[in-house]
């Protein structure tokens, strides 16, 4: 694949492993490589998906230079390109399972509650950091939380920026299991194996597109109105 995305097919089961070597910043290129990555899932016929990140931590969110180099467009497109990863990960055909190796943060939060199973660590703190860093949390965002969030995780998440870790973070939604940090992606691996052996793909994706029909409504209708919004933020 490319230096900051590895790709492993076995057991019918593709492992996606994120690593810029750093924190796995959801940057163009890496959304590309991800995208990629994606692609070769479908081609080789994958029956699951397991998306991982390092060993320091899931994803710590959008590339923040590119919103400090002034470039609107660019920064437009970053947003929807993340956004976009989000949908296509609710949307994917096949059960995808994200091994939150470590904290998934911002953008990073927001496409670990994209996935169909999330396993992490007790160290695995999920934040939607924006509004104490100074951002306004777009809408594709807010809908992403709000489908799988608790209304009460969902409040305190997006407007005090709370963290989420261990059991709180399963309870609220974030996670679906804490296991030890050794045992993240086995443990997401072993999830995926079972769902690719024992699920029928077709009905696996037409009952979450149904599930997730107005949620991916919502999401999209952000997304398109991403510029608009944007401008005015």
């Amino acid at each position: 694949m490319t230096s900051t995305v590895s790709y492993e097919l076995a057991d019918s089961v593709a492992t996606i492993t994120l690593d810029d070597g750093k924190v796995n910043v959801l940057g163009p290129a890496m959304q590309a490589a991800i995208n990629e990555a994606l692609d070769r899932a479908e081609a080789d016929q994958a029956k699951a998906v397991v998306l991982a990140g390092n060993s320091r931590v899931f994803s710590g969110g959008f590339d923040l230079s590119v919103f400090q180099s002034g470039d609107a467009a660019a920064a437009l497109g970053m947003l929807s390109g993340g956004f976009e990863l989000s949908v296509r990960t609710l949307t994917f055909p096949v059960p995808v399972i994200i091994a939150a190796t470590g904290p998934a943060i911002a953008m990073g939060s927001f496409l670990l509650l994209s996935a169909d199973h999330r396993v992490g660590q007790p160290k695995s703190r999920c934040q939607a950091i924006e509004v104490a860093i100074g951002m306004t949390i777009p809408i594709s965002a807010l809908e992403i939380m709000r489908m799988r969030l608790t209304p009460a995780a969902f409040e305190r998440g997006a407007a005090l920026a709370a963290t989420f870790a261990g059991d709180e973070a399963v309870a609220a939604g974030w996670l679906d299991e804490i296991v030890e940090a050794d045992q993240v992606l086995p443990r997401a691996r072993q999830v995926a194996v079972e769902a690719a052996g024992t699920l029928h793909t077709g009905a696996h994706l037409a009952t979450k597109l149904k599930a997730r029909k107005s949620a991916l409504e919502a999401i999209q209708a952000g997304i398109d109105g991403l510029a608009t919004e944007f401008t005015l933020g």
